[in-house]
């Protein structure tokens, strides 16, 4: 019964991962960005696994990887140019050693708007 428990848990964070979790808030009420163009804002975290810390495995949650998931988000919104107000980065080495220094869960958040 353990076994199994331990191969479902597994199975269920390898589904998990290499996913982008995506919020939108297009509501401002009318408001518009400085230019006079029309903000969404875009939340956007991606769950990767990646081999020995920085090597994308299942999924790509680099900076890179992230910014381009979020480009694509905000095409999908009707967006023409963004602005991105904040980025971060947590790999979790640290979680489970010595496994996690070979398989790392990582996770990168952008925020921004999307300007139309």
């Amino acid at each position: 019964m353990n076994r199994f428990r331990s191969v479902a848990c597994m199975m269920l964070c390898l589904s998990l991962t290499g996913c982008a979790l995506t919020s939108k808030a297009p509501n401002f009420n009318g408001l518009k960005y400085v230019d006079g163009s029309v903000p969404v804002h875009i939340n956007m975290t991606k769950v990767a696994l990646h081999f020995c810390i920085v090597l994308p495995f299942i999924g790509d949650a680099t900076l890179d990887g992230a910014v381009e998931e979020f480009t694509k988000e905000a095409i999908k919104e009707g967006a023409q140019r963004i602005r991105i107000v904040q980025s971060n980065e947590t790999a979790l080495w640290w979680i489970l050693p010595p496994i996690s220094f070979i398989l790392t869960p990582r996770f990168t958040n952008i925020a921004g708007d999307g300007l139309k």
